[in-house]
């Protein structure tokens, strides 16, 4: 968290973090083109995300503005040092996991790593909001709701169920992540 006394603006980082071709990139497209937002996207290569997307987005908290930056994370082990760097300086976390049945032990392994990787960059997972989102329930193969959350969703964080490729869910996920991070900064400032 960023602030700027005298402009009366907060900026707080977001990042879309998972397994690769779980659709966080899709969620940020869909996110940015639904609400009217510029997306930056940094050296992406047939369809993969290799350093980051990048978007902003701005709302009114009484008298203060609060600054939305949304970044997504490369999901591929080889640029694990890369997610970390994005990583840094987090403030809410929107963990996307890919629903369909062959991807559930990715999806717990990727969760596990989120809390590791919060550590390294100096972050309490306890201390992060994070909102799940079941991302691709339209497919054939996808688990139930139910499986989803008891399989990953361990510590009974809020969670989504979306189709990100047509618009479902992306809004409400973010809006659900935004609304537990104005709470926190309600807590902070209040």
């Amino acid at each position: 968290m960023i602030v700027d006394v005298a402009k009366k603006v907060i900026r707080l980082k977001v990042v879309y973090y998972g397994p690769s071709m779980s659709g966080k990139t899709t969620n940020l497209e869909k996110l940015s083109a639904l609400n009217g937002l510029k997306l930056t996207k940094i050296d992406t290569k047939g369809d993969r995300t290799l350093v980051f997307d990048f978007s902003t987005k701005t709302v009114q908290v009484g008298d203060i503005t609060v600054s939305f930056a949304i970044y997504t994370v490369p999901g591929q082990e080889i640029y694990k040092d890369i997610r970390l760097t994005v990583l840094k300086g987090v403030d809410g976390v929107v963990f996307v996991a890919d629903a369909q049945e062959h991807r559930l032990g990715e999806n717990i392994k990727f969760f596990s790593l989120l809390k590791e990787d919060l550590h390294k960059v100096g972050k309490r997972y306890e201390d992060v909001p994070v909102v799940i989102q079941y991302n691709k329930m339209d497919m054939p193969n996808a688990l139930p709701f139910e499986v989803l959350e008891e399989k990953i969703n361990k510590d009974k964080l809020p969670s989504v169920c979306a189709i990100a490729i047509n618009g479902e869910g992306v809004v409400e996920t973010f809006e659900l992540l935004e609304g537990l991070l104005i709470s926190k900064l309600e807590r902070i400032i209040g």
